[in-house]
């Protein structure tokens, strides 16, 4: 592969997301390609939450892990983070804007009251 290409696939799943103010706010758990047949596909975006996690069964197990997972948890939790919002690829991919305007770290926002309110937290 040459020095100024990289396989996405394998550099980007599953690595941390950083959003601009430092804060983890999630993995990346899939990509979404877009293009027209025939012609030239482009990465649109970061998929994350687990409402891809069926995606990434073998085929056969999909279905299962709907079961597992619900129709609504597989709709519901499925984050698109524009591909226009990262900002650097490294140890962790590095976004442009706050988690909250991307809709990602919800469950961190929900848990934080009750979080505050342990020892040394």
């Amino acid at each position: 592969m040459a020095e100024d290409r990289m396989d996405l696939s394998y550099r980007v799943l599953d690595d941390q997301l950083v959003d601009v103010d430092g804060r983890r706010c999630g993995r990346v758990d899939d990509l979404e390609i877009d293009g027209d047949v025939g012609g030239p596909a482009y990465l649109s975006s970061i998929l994350s939450g687990s409402g891809t996690w069926p995606q990434r069964m073998p085929r056969r197990l999909r279905r299962l892990g709907v079961r597992i997972f619900g129709k609504a948890v597989v709709g519901r939790n499925l984050i698109r983070v524009p591909w226009s919002q990262v900002e650097d690829i490294d140890t962790a991919i590095t976004l442009r804007a706050p988690a909250r305007e991307l809709g990602l770290a919800q469950g961190d926002d929900h848990l934080a009251p009750l979080i505050e309110r342990l020892p040394k937290s």
